[in-house]
């Protein structure tokens, strides 16, 4: 008779606890988490309230990133400061609503070093870090509490409150965009011109002196590929390359001929930032395998990448040969930092931003204080914050599109109400009202009989229930002109995203927002764009303001902003001088 193998029903430890084993270092004994120290001994909280924090940290919040750990500690800090300060707890048995009310009120009066109350988000995070680990002791140390009547919302609506980042204007976003790419390409230019001159070191076998290519294939054959630091250099043997390598510019000269340094990948991920509109954090966070396929697509590649909060894996389709673009960046960079990736620690091998620090190998972090700034710097752009360019990205797409559900996927927001929190702005208010207006005015318009009526009356009439607002509409002979002086061949066809044949486009007289227009790079073309656009501002002083604002300045700054932007000087010249020759457009009403 066989005998059936028993079970292993040993549940697996946490790595926290793990770590803590193999060291033999207790949960309240100092733990490095980055680069913070964290010490439950240090706290001078009674040993009780030590002991049962220190536990509930570790098993709750030790298993979160590194830095989430981090961060949760810093409030746990703020707690062993209240409690030094009242002097409230002395065991575990305090530890109940009333002290919990008590703290509460002791953060209100918190301040910061300039003088500045403490925002509501801030003492939130501080409260719930307590509040999270009171209640796992109450639920995985039963017995250890008494029973705790947590204050109901201390802190209602922190999120609605907080202060919101400020908007970057879409000439601001394409500012930052146009840098990068300058940049981009001028990294580019360099590895090539510097590729040509390692062929044609090798071909003459020059020496390390001679040039900066003979210079690189040394680095390459002697080095691994990546410089030494100073002190290597002088330790090693290798001082001989300190001369040759001052002569080329330095190390921040040579070094990026090889693999990418901190200030030469930054553009890199300002721009993949921007074209995802992803959360900074997260797209610091992309991995080497971030590029996927798209099943019938072939043409078109998907981005993905992790977001810890959300839980979930967050993604964006791109062109694939697009030389710009996300997936073109992705690969330029894996091939590039190759040299790195092979001495890299393994922690770091698959992670994208990978660069070579002044001693070590690293990766783009959070504090990119300084990298960014010195970007800036360089391209004369005002300061901004990188957490400022996702909601930017997002009501640029809403303001252009008008579609929330449009802009909910492009953020991969779960709920529709976290995207419109993202792209609430004073501006998409007043675009909101004046599309409400619109709308009103074109179904007042729809009911309106005045011919059934006295002259002073207006009657209503109520449509069948079946009937189209845009039934009644007959298409005149020919092409139709828009506003804009260009054509429409059947504005009745039903071509426009939510009409029918037979329906008038919802998008006519608004030839800029049409999903279907296309606009060709020729002079004449432009010029009749330059033409509207001049047209549109001389209406602006003839026209009733409401029907201008309502009606025609949406397309005018569709037309200032997004198109116009796209052709240069030296296009917007040629076609200024074939404006004359144009016929005047019909006056606007």
């Amino acid at each position: 008779m066989r005998v059936p193998r028993r079970m292993a029903r040993a549940l697996p430890r946490s790595e926290v606890d793990s770590r803590a084993a193999r060291r033999h270092v207790p949960l309240e004994g100092p733990h490095q988490v980055l680069q913070t120290s964290i010490d439950f001994s240090g706290l001078a909280l009674p040993k009780d309230v030590e002991t049962a924090l220190a536990d509930a940290f570790w098993n709750h919040v030790g298993a979160r990133s590194a830095r989430s750990v981090a961060f949760q500690w810093h409030f746990l800090r703020v707690f062993a400061r209240f409690v030094a300060e009242t002097r409230v707890a002395r065991s575990l048995t305090d530890l109940n609503r009333g002290l919990l009310v008590r703290y509460v009120e002791w953060l209100g009066q918190q301040r910061t070093a300039a003088g500045v109350p403490w925002s509501k988000g801030s003492r939130s995070a501080a409260y719930g870090t307590l509040r999270t680990l009171l209640q796992w002791l109450e639920r995985c140390r039963p017995g250890l509490l008494a029973p705790i009547d947590y204050p109901y919302s201390p802190f209602p609506h922190r999120q609605r409150d907080a202060r919101r980042r400020p908007r970057l204007s879409p000439q601001a976003l394409r500012a930052i965009l146009r840098a990068c790419e300058k940049d981009i390409l001028e990294s580019r230019a360099l590895r090539l011109t510097a590729a040509a001159e390692r062929t044609d070191a090798r071909a003459s076998n020059a020496r390390p002196l001679t040039s900066r290519g003979a210079l690189l294939e040394y680095i390459d054959a002697h080095c691994n590929g990546i410089i030494p630091s100073p002190n290597v250099l002088m330790s090693r043997g290798f001082w001989t390359l300190q001369r040759p390598i001052a002569r080329h510019g330095g190390i921040r000269r040579v070094a990026p001929c090889l693999y990418p340094t901190s200030d030469a990948i930054l553009p890199y991920y300002i721009a993949i930032l921007i074209h995802t509109a992803g959360n900074p954090e997260s797209i610091l966070g992309l991995r080497t395998d971030c590029l996927r396929p798209i099943p019938l697509l072939d043409d078109r590649e998907m981005l993905v990448w992790e977001k810890p909060r959300a839980s979930g894996l967050q993604r964006r389709a791109f062109r694939r040969d697009a030389s710009l673009d996300p997936p073109a960046l992705v690969r330029e960079l894996l091939e590039w930092s190759s040299r790195l990736r092979r001495e890299a620690p393994s922690a770091l091998r698959k992670r994208l931003f990978l660069y070579k620090g002044s001693a070590e190998i690293r990766t783009l972090g959070t504090g990119l204080v300084y990298l960014r700034q010195r970007f800036l710097k360089r391209h004369q752009l005002p300061d901004i914050a990188l957490a400022s360019i996702r909601p930017s990205v997002l009501t640029m797409f809403y303001r252009a599109s008008g579609d929330l559900r449009q802009v909910k996927a492009i953020a991969n927001h779960a709920r529709l109400s976290t995207t419109v929190a993202y792209v609430e702005s004073p501006e998409v208010e007043a675009q909101n009202r004046i599309r409400v207006a619109t709308l009103q005015n074109a179904f007042l318009g729809h009911l309106r009989d005045p011919s059934a009526e006295p002259p002073g009356r207006v009657a209503t009439r109520t449509a069948p229930a079946d009937a189209s607002f845009a039934s009644d509409a007959i298409a005149p002979p020919g092409e139709a002109v828009s506003m804009f002086g260009f054509s429409c061949k059947d504005p009745l066809a039903g071509v426009a995203p939510g009409t029918h044949a037979g329906e008038l486009c919802t998008h006519f007289l608004a030839c800029f927002s049409c999903p279907n227009a296309i606009l060709t790079h020729d002079a004449r073309t432009l010029a009749r764009l330059l033409q509207a656009r001049d047209h549109l501002h001389a209406a602006s002083a003839e026209l009733h303001p409401a029907r201008w604002t309502a009606i025609y300045a949406p397309q005018l700054r569709i037309l200032e902003e997004d198109i116009l932007t796209r052709f240069s000087a030296q296009e917007i010249g040629e076609a200024q001088r074939l404006q004359v020759t144009l016929a005047p457009l019909p006056p606007l009403r």
